[in-house]
């Protein structure tokens, strides 16, 4: 599967990927979009509002995902194809399960779930959540295997068929989101009917793949379900999980401190920097678990020196790509402003945000990369040392005490700092697994 050169094969594998979280970003970032020049900021506030939850959604599927393929890459790489393969039939039911039992579970508590998020039933913003999530989360199924099945197909050998899917359904989303919002004035609503029948058609196409023309990847007939292969599954992708939860509940904390310090403007504000930010993050992790199948082939192969190339490689371009993405969101801050408003007063406050928002992204992709990294080699506990605090303890710390200090301006720098006092402790653990002898 992984033959040619280490840089080559890094590009491979992470480039399509990469497209294909641009377009999984795309899809919330369109009905943004669409919601806030055809209904209003108060209805982009409240899909804002509601995003924490997808995310959650999202993170189980991320969890399952990302922990099945490193098991199933690194039996493909000792060669045992019927292990492999077994892992893969028990993820995909696994999957199956939780995607129904927890939209069952949100659905049938809708009304605590929002008050959870935020948003008071006296409040206008309200009824934008309630309509949003409730056909969203109808969809999960189809969003949760989605995601697992374009990750099985790269270790198939195929990285570039699930960019084509997902394209597929983001083109479809588009035009749904014109005809249901634009034409229809569904609103939010159609919004989120226009999100979830792309997701069904993405799927679709990636199932009938591994289905009829996958090589590698393929069913086995389980005999019983295996809950020690379930629990490495769970702690395999456990910090790729705490990765994407954490950025759904800091997320949820911008979103309490934003609504109590400045109120529902301030959401929707944010509400534009979260969609430009998950843009640029999930570049990042696009590209980190993109590669992570090449990874733990390589760990599966005991071969040090790709594993040493691939780390020093992978933190060059995401560093250079970091200075460029702040550069350009900067440089471009204002034109972005008019795409989600109308309101000169919105266009320059998202202006202003941005500038200072956008810093962060100088190192987020070296940290999101290097806990991939730890979780691609077996060294879960060390990536979860680096998402908690960067995606949870920092951020809270700094979100619930440096406002009260010096002011609303500084709630726009508390992604930067943390992003700093992170690269630290991934600086600290690459010199403990180079004691260790892995990268040597």
């Amino acid at each position: 599967m992984f033959k040619k050169t280490i840089f080559k094969t890094i590009f491979k594998y992470a480039i399509p990927n990469v497209i294909s979280m641009w377009i999984f970003t795309l899809y919330t970032m369109i009905d943004g979009v669409f919601i806030s020049r055809f209904v209003g900021s108060t209805a982009l506030a409240g899909v804002n509002l509601a995003l924490p939850l997808i995310n959650f959604i999202f993170s189980i599927s991320i969890m399952i995902g990302v922990g099945s393929s490193t098991l199933i890459a690194i039996k493909f790489g000792e060669n045992k194809y019927d292990e492999g393969n077994r892992i893969f039939t028990l993820a995909t039911f696994l999957n199956l399960f939780l995607g129904i039992f927890i939209s069952a579970i949100i659905l049938l508590n809708i009304d605590r779930v929002i008050n959870i998020l935020g948003a008071d039933k006296s409040q206008e913003v309200y009824k934008y959540v309630k309509e949003y999530l409730t056909i969203i989360v109808f969809f999960s199924v189809f969003y949760m295997s989605g995601y697992a099945f374009e990750i099985y197909i790269k270790i198939d050998g195929k990285p570039s068929y699930p960019a084509i899917c997902v394209l597929v359904g983001g083109f479809t989303n588009l035009i749904l989101d014109y005809v249901f919002v634009v034409i229809f004035n569904y609103g939010v609503t159609g919004a989120a009917i226009a999100t979830g029948i792309s997701q069904v058609i993405s799927c679709t196409m990636l199932f009938l793949y591994i289905v009829l023309k996958a090589k590698y990847i393929k069913f086995k007939k389980l005999t019983k379900i295996s809950f020690d292969k379930i629990s490495k599954i769970f702690k395999t992708g456990f910090s790729e999980f705490l990765t994407e939860i954490s950025s759904g509940i800091l997320i949820l904390i911008y979103n309490l401190v934003i609504l109590k310090k400045i109120g529902v403007l301030g959401v929707s504000i944010f509400g534009t920097v979260s969609y430009i930010t998950s843009f640029i993050t999930m570049t990042m992790i696009g590209f980190s678990q993109g590669i992570q199948p090449v990874i733990s082939y390589n760990l599966g192969k005991k071969n040090h020196k790709n594993l040493k190339d691939i780390l020093k490689i992978s933190i060059i371009f995401l560093g250079v790509l970091g200075i460029f993405c702040s550069f350009f969101i900067s440089l471009f801050s204002e034109y972005i402003g008019k795409i989600f408003f109308r309101e000169q007063d919105m266009i320059l406050y998202v202006k202003r945000v941005l500038r200072i928002y956008s810093l962060s992204y100088v190192v987020i992709g070296i940290n999101i990369f290097i806990s991939a990294y730890f979780t691609a080699i077996k060294k879960v506990i060390y990536s979860a040392l680096i998402t908690f605090p960067r995606g949870i303890l920092f951020n809270s710390i700094l979100l619930l005490i440096l406002p009260n200090i010096f002011g609303n301006k500084v709630i726009w720098m508390v992604s930067f700092l943390s992003e700093v006092l992170t690269i630290f402790i991934c600086i600290y653990l690459l010199k403990k697994i180079k004691r260790e002898g892995i990268l040597s």
